[in-house]
């Protein structure tokens, strides 16, 4: 067998990263696309936008994989007029099937989470009841919070962390949960966590987290998951590989970091981009 029908991918997503895992709010599986469809190639992004659409439909890819849903809120229509809509209409024009693979890939054995804990070095990994998509763990041996911050962005290529601490204490039992996981700083002091390693920590989250004495590492949205990409590729092939399938894999390199650095350098304002791609 020389291709795959978009039902069996989806059977293939099950078995590797259970749709049961997901969280009872997301939306994951076909956001568009024909269950008997034969695939010959699939491309793989973070984000479903107008631009990885394009990437997979000039890589002759039939199909787009993304960690992120198209569609996450009920939506009555379908219009150029907001970037769901420019996804969902350039997949139709260019003939682009689209799955995402969101909390469950977030939540599943071998997922997003185990991922980063096996980054950040940690043993005696678990997953917290009842935050299935998140992980505690333990260090080898303590490190000071500026160590392991600098550990992550050198394994992960990210430019910047940013540190919620009151003092660059040693820390040893982490407790990570990728892209946003700041509704989990309850139990990650129930825990009894030492530090929590997340993104998109907003202000007043920081001041609750410094209140309650948890430090806290925020690598960015985008830093911490953009690894999903190359896991999402391997964990594919090797499904199709041993399956016998001539299924092509192929990473979208266009993703970057949305956001912009701007700091001060010897008195002259400098902005820059941070330079990882997927």
């Amino acid at each position: 067998m020389s291709a795959v029908l978009l039902s069996q991918i989806v059977e293939i997503a099950d078995r590797l990263y259970p749709f049961e895992e997901a969280e009872p709010w997301d939306n994951i599986g076909i956001q568009i696309g024909n269950p008997d469809r034969t695939i010959h190639s699939v491309a793989f992004s973070l984000d479903p936008t107008p631009q990885t659409v394009e990437f997979a439909a000039k890589n002759s890819c039939q199909l787009l994989i993304t960690h992120h849903p198209v569609i996450l809120d009920p939506i009555r229509s379908i219009k150029s007029d907001n970037l769901c809509g420019r996804t969902l209409l350039a997949a139709g024009r260019l003939g682009v099937d689209i799955v995402s693979l969101h909390t469950n890939l977030d939540a599943a054995p071998g997922g997003l989470n185990d991922h980063l804990a096996r980054v950040l070095g940690l043993e005696e990994v678990i997953t917290p009841t009842p935050a299935r998509c998140a992980r505690l763990g333990r260090l080898p041996f303590p490190l000071r919070i500026s160590e392991l911050a600098a550990r992550l962005t050198q394994n992960l290529m990210i430019q910047h962390t940013r540190i919620v601490a009151e003092s660059d204490s040693p820390v040893q039992r982490v407790f990570c949960a990728t892209g946003s996981g700041m509704g989990y700083l309850r139990e990650a002091i129930e825990y009894g966590a030492d530090v929590m390693v997340t993104g998109d920590v907003k202000y007043h989250a920081a001041r609750e987290a410094i209140e309650m004495s948890l430090p806290v590492i925020d690598a960015g949205h985008f830093g911490l998951e953009r690894m999903a990409i190359d896991l999402l590729v391997d964990s594919f092939q090797k499904q199709f590989d041993g399956m016998g399938l001539e299924v092509a894999c192929l990473a979208c390199d266009l993703e970057k970091e949305p956001f912009l650095n701007i700091y001060d350098r010897e008195e002259e304002c400098s902005v820059e981009r941070a330079n990882t791609a997927s």
